[in-house]
């Protein structure tokens, strides 16, 4: 039976509500077939709900077991939600190539050569790579497309598995590198559903393009698909500086607080910067009211759904001190870069998501 170029599930004309379904009627077997799925988020950018187990990390060992050449793709925007401790573990010992997709929407300041440093110290003890095989890229302006080809073409010389979690532009990445399959392309995570093998063009080894890895400790884990492409950064994401009193409580979303508990040095005022996609708000307010506007998706968002259930939402409650020149990540969300510090603080965050401490991504200049 035919595979969907799209997503890579089996044609089946039984059942909508499976992967891989086309109308008998409009099938050929002499045709490329993209099943109505990946048709409709092609031409309409809309997403039938499909039941489909396509977390590829239920068979990632299995797989990984006939390749030795990795491509190994990130979000920069999230890079402490999409870089993952348990994926290096287990390519550790393959050849790799580490793609840092979404550069374009940093602040155009930030030097790329500066990022490349930063992504290698930051990756260096958990992956054994090459800097040369760290590339910074953006699939959407083909922002270093070209070099990363080169690289690909100068040091693979068999077939190749394409992965990464949900979302992080596998598939547009290597569109981007003239992929001749053209898989389908969404802002809908877990569109891939099944391994898909191609070739990119002047190349002569084949590709494997493969599902999603599906992680549960990111905050946009905890919403629907649909909230989580409202997440999704369009364009350089947006950054606020803050300069609170001691005593004030910070939003990032409606699942995400932050209250400051005291003063730095001198009497002064904490410094910080958030850094956020621009579909996720920041809202400073008293201590009083802050239970009071927590219902408010006017003002705190995501979620975006009044009917959201937040009773289901166990928090967690913990004092954290983050120093000058340092970030709070909040995997799935955004950062907070402390710019004078220490930054004292209570956060409030889903249980299961784990406040991150790192050196700065972004220096200020």
């Amino acid at each position: 039976m035919s595979k969907c170029y799209g997503c890579g599930a089996e044609i089946q004309f039984n059942d909508i509500s499976l992967p891989g379904y086309v109308p008998e009627s409009v099938f050929s077997e002499t045709d490329k077939v993209l099943c109505q799925r990946c048709y409709k988020l092609k031409h309409y950018g809309q997403l039938l709900p499909v039941s489909a187990d396509s977390d590829f990390s239920k068979n990632i060992d299995t797989v990984l077991r006939d390749f030795k050449n990795i491509i190994y793709v990130i979000d920069i925007i999230d890079f402490n939600g999409t870089f993952r401790d348990e994926i290096c573990e287990k390519i550790k010992n393959k050849n790799v190539i580490l793609v840092v997709n979404k550069v374009d929407l940093l602040p155009k300041a930030v030097s790329y050569n500066d990022l490349k440093n930063w992504v290698y110290n930051q990756v260096k003890d958990k992956l054994p790579i090459k800097r040369e095989f760290i590339r910074m890229v953006s699939a959407k302006n083909s922002t270093g497309i070209k070099r990363l080809f080169r690289v690909i073409k100068e040091n693979f010389n068999s077939k190749m598995l394409v992965m990464g979690v949900t979302n992080v532009g596998k598939s547009s990445v290597m569109n981007a590198l003239d992929y001749s399959h053209n898989s389908t392309v969404s802002s809908y995570p877990g569109t891939t559903l099944k391994l898909i093998k191609s070739n990119i063009k002047n190349l002569d080894h084949e590709v494997f393009d493969s599902p999603g890895i599906e992680p549960k400790d990111r905050l946009s884990d905890l919403l629907d698909i649909y909230a989580q492409v409202k997440m999704i950064p369009v364009k350089e994401i947006s950054r606020k500086t803050f300069k609170p009193d001691p005593g004030r409580v910070l939003f990032i979303s409606a699942l995400f607080r932050m209250k400051i508990l005291d003063y730095v040095k001198d009497d002064l005022n904490p410094v910080f910067i958030i850094f956020a996609p621009q579909n996720i708000s920041f809202h400073e307010t008293n201590e009083e009211r802050a239970e009071e506007i927590l219902g408010n998706r006017k003002v705190l968002f995501p979620p975006f759904d009044d009917n959201f259930n937040f009773e289901a939402i166990e928090t967690e409650r913990k004092n954290y001190t983050i120093y000058e020149g340092s970030d709070l990540v909040i995997p799935g969300l955004g950062w907070i870069s402390v710019r004078r510090g220490p930054l004292k603080t209570t956060l409030w965050y889903p249980k299961g998501i784990k406040p991150i401490i790192r050196k700065s991504m972004v220096s200020p200049k």
